[in-house]
């Protein structure tokens, strides 16, 4: 006992070491086999744990040692299933656990309880050297197999050196004090201790072959992709670059990424680098490149491992697809201006006509009385006033001006279409005019003259559904990332065939109409890059909402 308690516990307490170092390593080498290696080698320390605690109380029978060496046999078929886990990624199914759980209850029922697992019966000795062989085997690489694994000769040699002395050690050891016990008994911690290695070398290294296939695939995606990608730190130096970059702008890692993107070389308007700790999503930045390239910066802040936060940057050149959309944008002006001709020039037609007759009666001397010429000379200045307002709007509609950015206050604008409707409506009493403006809407960059008129046009249709009589409602609010001036009035509402074609030049229900005015309102919120949301149903009133996005100002 003098030489055996003191080798045992300190089995016991490398044991416990090597499996604290397994678990540490599996939190992030989660692979099955390497699983099956941690519960093998738990069930060894509780074997040696006992082992210990037997050989120190000398009771050589009782559930102790028969837990003992149950322990025992359940590692020594982990360690065979570990072993299948690697060479055919086998999984224990509960018929297997059921199989394996019966001949540990035999094996601890009819064994010696006085035994070592090194001393069970012959046919129990011979089962266990077979799994801890047969494991050791599975480890060893594949006949032509371009790689393997570091360390897996090394583990398959062990193992089986292991199985070897499961069997010889009884045959040779004659007791607890003998020199043959200590020679086996350190042959068996370094034969141990080489497993140990050889599972770590082999969890590692397959850890690193994963590392460096994941590796080959991100620098074959990186690469490949069709657009730029850079990565920049916190001066604006970019410390890499895809294939895409170098291949448009030459060697560009180690230069200011302004420089090379932007066309004036100054750092983008609207760069999110100095924010990019505090981002919670990607920003878009516009950029007008060298030669005439338009470019979208679609920036994401990455976090390093020193702490530090870069920005990654994906580069888009939609040089190609700005020009194709000026051209379909010019065919579309084409086609709108051509349909706007036909729809003007019957539109014309009536006041000239109604002019013609006019003129006629006043050529022919007395055929008119006072009255009636006077009447007729109305009718001429009305269809003249007529035909300007037509050939105004088209104007407006035909050629519009892009809009003129100034930052201003959004609430002042509703105010402003609201005083002017109640103005035009001062002597009814019947119409209300309400506003109300969310004081979360902060003063952003539009064209206020526009937004004006496209709000004047929207509110004086509602007031004539109304006619003149009923609550109109102006509202300003902010959704996400965009703003939203609502115009509701309480008319009779909208029919299905009208919301479709409400948007459509020369398009009135209004008698007098010229149908240019929610028209002109949708190509003006349209420059914005906002768009027009309508809402209506027959008897239950109109709801416009013009919707302007922030990122666009």
């Amino acid at each position: 006992m003098a030489v055996s308690v003191p080798l045992g516990f300190i089995s016991a307490v490398a044991m416990l070491i090597q499996v604290l170092i397994f678990v540490y390593l599996y939190r992030s080498h989660r692979t099955r086999f390497f699983c099956y290696f941690v519960w093998a080698w738990v069930c060894f320390v509780v074997w040696q744990i006992l082992s210990l605690s037997v050989q120190i109380s000398g009771a050589g029978s009782g559930v102790a040692a028969r837990a003992r060496n149950g322990s025992g046999i359940i590692g020594d078929l982990l360690v065979l299933a570990a072993g299948l886990a690697f060479r055919r990624d086998y999984r224990i199914r509960w018929p297997h656990a059921l199989l394996a759980g019966a001949y540990v209850l035999v094996a601890m029922v009819f064994a010696s309880p006085s035994a070592t697992v090194i001393g069970l019966p012959l046919s129990n000795r011979f089962v266990d050297a077979a799994a801890l062989t047969l494991g050791g085997l599975a480890f060893w690489p594949r006949r032509g197999a371009a790689t393997a694994p570091r360390g897996s000769r090394l583990l398959s040699a062990s193992l089986v050196l292991w199985g070897v002395h499961r069997v010889v050690a009884p045959l040779v050891i004659d007791g607890s004090e003998s020199v043959a016990f200590i020679a086996f008994n350190t042959t068996f911690v370094l034969v141990y201790f080489l497993i140990v290695f050889g599972i770590i070398i082999v969890v590692l290294d397959r850890a690193r072959a994963e590392t460096e296939s994941l590796k080959e695939f991100n620098e074959r995606l990186v690469h490949g992709l069709g657009e730029g990608l850079t990565l920049v730190d916190g001066n604006y130096t970019i410390r890499h670059a895809n294939r895409w970059m170098a291949q448009r702008f030459g060697a560009v890692v180690g230069r200011r990424c302004y420089e090379v993107v932007a066309a004036d070389r100054r750092p983008c308007p609207g760069c999110p680098l100095e924010r990019r700790e505090s981002m919670d999503a990607p920003a878009l930045v516009e950029v007008a490149g060298a030669g005439e390239r338009q470019l979208v910066l679609t920036c994401s802040p990455v976090r390093q491992a020193d702490g530090g936060v870069f920005l990654l940057e994906l580069v888009a050149d939609v040089t190609a697809q700005e020009r194709l959309r000026a051209r379909l944008a010019e065919a579309e002006q084409l086609a709108a201006t051509g349909e706007l001709a036909a729809g003007l020039a019957h539109e014309i037609r009536n006041p000239l006509a109604a002019i013609v007759n006019a003129t006629t009666l006043l050529d022919v001397p007395d055929t008119l009385s006072a009255d009636e010429r006077v009447a007729t000379l109305g009718a001429i200045r009305k269809e003249a006033r007529r035909l300007n307002a037509i050939l105004s709007d088209f104007l407006a509609f035909a050629g519009p001006r892009q809009p003129n950015r100034v930052t201003a206050d959004i609430g002042q604008v509703v105010e402003h279409v609201a005083r002017l409707i109640r103005e035009e409506r001062g002597r009814d009493g019947g119409l209300r005019v309400e506003v109300t403006v969310d004081p979360a809407v902060s003063p952003f960059a539009f064209d206020a003259d526009q937004l004006t008129q496209v709000l004047w046009n929207i509110a004086r249709n509602g007031v004539a559904a109304m006619d003149g009589k009923g609550r109109l409602a102006l509202a300003v609010a902010r959704e996400d990332r965009e703003v939203r001036v609502t115009v509701a009035d309480e008319g009779p509402g909208i029919s299905a065939e009208a919301h479709r074609r409400i948007f459509q030049p020369f398009y009135s229900s209004r008698l007098g109409g010229t149908g240019l005015g929610l028209a002109i309102a949708r190509r003006i919120v349209t420059a914005h890059g906002g768009r027009i949301e309508l809402t209506s149903s027959p008897g239950r009133g109109s709801r416009f909402t013009v919707c302007l996005p922030l990122e666009k100002s």
